[in-house]
């Protein structure tokens, strides 16, 4: 009875893990950075927010990002 209410949270748990993807950032002096989930560009500021891989927030300014891509 156990592994019947086992696997329904196991199932659960791969579901929601897999929705957010990383990011790559680089940037234009050449550093890599990696972001979980979709970084998010502030037109007003001209900064870009994202979370870390450890989950910490961190903020670049959008002129210093020569691209991102989907990992």
């Amino acid at each position: 009875m156990k592994k019947l209410t086992f696997l329904p949270l196991v199932f659960l748990t791969l579901l929601l893990a897999g929705c957010t993807s990383d990011y790559i950032i680089t940037t234009k002096s050449g550093d890599i950075l990696q972001a979980h989930g979709e970084p998010d560009t502030d037109r007003d500021s001209g900064m870009t927010s994202y979370t870390g891989m450890n989950g910490d927030y961190h903020l670049i300014n959008t002129n210093d990002i020569s691209g991102i891509v989907k990992k």
